[in-house]
């Protein structure tokens, strides 16, 4: 297996992306630090230095393998901002020990690590972050003070101090403001793809039964037309009718009948196969996808990749659960039967001309009967 530097994962693809923006920034901030100790700007041995800054480098380094094997799963934020804005800030606060003489120009290194948690940081994570800062910052202040080892003038470091809590705080609050911006806009876009989902399913189901309605059916079955053409294996279809519906909306009153309608379509959407529901080639539609209300009381199955034998079949144990079982009503129970037409795609012909044929068999069964499956010649 080869090894890649960014998993097939997009979120953690994206992750490994913004922690190697922060990894960037610490090779900058080594690099002012070289130039500083060049200056000779920062007092401490060459031994010492170098160990910081393989120190640094191997924090980096131990980031990428957290991110990288997914460890950062297990934590309340995946992509870590926390964690690497707080190794940032003491690495920030040790720059400022070691080189007192340029600690006044090194502030806006501060900025930089607070600047990286506006997208993900709370109000109180930033405020507690500030406060570790400011606090660091001080001790870093007072000890050169105690020592006597301070480069500036004490007044001068308070100022600093004062303008480092006020950019700080600032921070904090900009940087809360557009956390909380950025949650409310992608709570917006959830419930926006929600509504559009859910619009879409209305769009294109039967509002009574929950089947799909004409509109999409035959979209389904001029697809299973394509893939046929395309392919070369047939497909059937079954145009269902229930025997004398009208009775029941006569004797009993319409909410019986479309107490009958709701639970035909869903005793049949229970009774479809797996390979009823989608061809080898359909995987991905929902399991009724092949399914739908043709108009009335008619409702037309489709069955992708199936033969006339296995069409048959099908048709004949949803003609049979139909029958053996009754519909509750609010008029009462009611026994109802089922007449189905099966017919099998011709190729080349168009969809017309197989839904009349399937149509014709259908009033066959009626003729015969009812209460039967017939098949087209």
């Amino acid at each position: 297996m080869v090894w890649q530097f960014f998993p097939d994962d997009a979120k953690q693809k994206l992750r490994i992306k913004r922690f190697l923006m922060a990894a960037l920034s610490y090779v900058i901030w080594i690099s002012i630090a070289v130039y500083c100790y060049d200056l000779g700007l920062v007092d401490i041995s060459h031994q010492a230095f170098a160990l910081l800054t393989g120190v640094a480098l191997l924090g980096n380094v131990a980031f990428y393998v957290v991110f990288r094997t997914g460890l950062n799963r297990y934590w309340p934020d995946p992509s870590l901002t926390l964690p690497q804005m707080l190794v940032a800030t003491f690495w920030v606060m040790l720059i400022m020990m070691l080189a007192p003489k340029v600690r006044g120009t090194l502030l806006l290194l501060y900025v930089v690590v607070f600047l990286f948690g506006v997208f993900r940081l709370r109000r109180r994570e930033y405020l507690w972050l500030t406060s570790l800062a400011l606090v660091g910052y001080g001790f870093v202040v007072l000890r050169d003070a105690y020592r006597h080892s301070s480069a500036e003038p004490l007044p001068l470091e308070g100022l600093h101090y004062v303008v480092l809590a006020v950019t700080l705080l600032w921070l904090a609050f900009f940087g809360s403001y557009v956390g909380r911006l950025r949650e409310t806009l992608s709570r917006r876009n959830v419930e926006l793809a929600t509504a559009l989902r859910q619009n879409r399913e209305l769009a294109i189901h039967d509002d009574l039964t929950g089947a799909y309605n004409r509109r999409h059916i035959i979209q389904v079955l001029e697809e299973e037309q394509s893939r046929a053409q395309r392919t070369g294996r047939s497909f059937c279809i079954c145009l269902m009718d229930l025997d004398h519906f009208k009775e029941i909306n006569d004797r009993y009153g319409h909410l019986s009948g479309d107490d009958v309608l709701k639970q035909f379509a869903a005793r049949v959407s229970g009774e479809i196969r797996e390979l009823d529901r989608v061809g080898r080639d359909g995987a991905g539609r929902d399991e009724t996808g092949t399914f739908g209300r043709y108009g009335g009381e008619e409702f037309l199955l489709v069955l992708p990749e199936t033969s006339m034998d296995g069409a048959r079949i099908c048709a004949e144990r949803i003609r049979g659960k139909v029958a053996a079982a009754g519909f509750q009503t609010e008029g009462g129970a009611v026994h109802m039967t089922v007449s189905c037409g099966l017919t099998n795609y011709r190729s080349g012909e168009d969809i017309r001309v197989m839904l009349a044929r399937a149509d014709q068999a259908l009033y066959r069964a009626k003729e015969l009967g009812r209460n039967r499956v017939e098949a087209a010649a």
